[in-house]
């Protein structure tokens, strides 16, 4: 090997290691950051207007995500209604994109017999991150 080709092969296997370890150059331009934020504004309840029925609960509020169109992120809650105890819960997803900024949103629960109006406890979680709990006259 001579002394001009050493050098060479000695800043491309310096490059190669850099991309392996993903540092790479600083590019022109810089991927946009994705913004993710969700405020549980309100609960409603509907209980099965007959025995032995079942009833829903509602949340719902505004959110931000403003990741790449077609995504989405996972949401999902726990209501706690105390006399009579019941625990409805849901889940769902909701979309994102670049103009979903303060944009309403609302999931309902599946089916429980025990929903009923009165105080509940809203416990959410978005993207993968508990929210405080909210609470609510459903």
């Amino acid at each position: 090997m001579d002394l001009i080709t050493r050098p060479r092969l000695i800043a491309a296997l310096a490059a190669s290691a850099l991309v392996a370890l993903g540092v790479g150059a600083p590019s022109a331009t810089a991927l946009p950051q994705s913004t993710r934020s969700l405020v549980v504004q309100w609960a409603s309840a509907d209980p099965s207007p007959r025995p032995f029925g079942y009833g829903t609960l509602t949340v719902g509020g505004t959110y931000t995500c403003t990741g790449p169109t077609g995504t989405t992120m996972p949401v999902d809650f726990s209501g706690f209604q105390i006399m009579p105890l019941a625990m409805p819960a849901g889940s769902g997803t909701l979309p994102c994109g670049p103009g979903v900024v303060d944009a309403p949103w609302q999931l309902t629960s599946f089916p429980n017999p025990e929903v009923h109006y009165g105080y509940t406890s809203v416990m959410v979680t978005y993207d993968g991150s508990n929210l405080s709990t909210g609470e609510f006259t459903a």
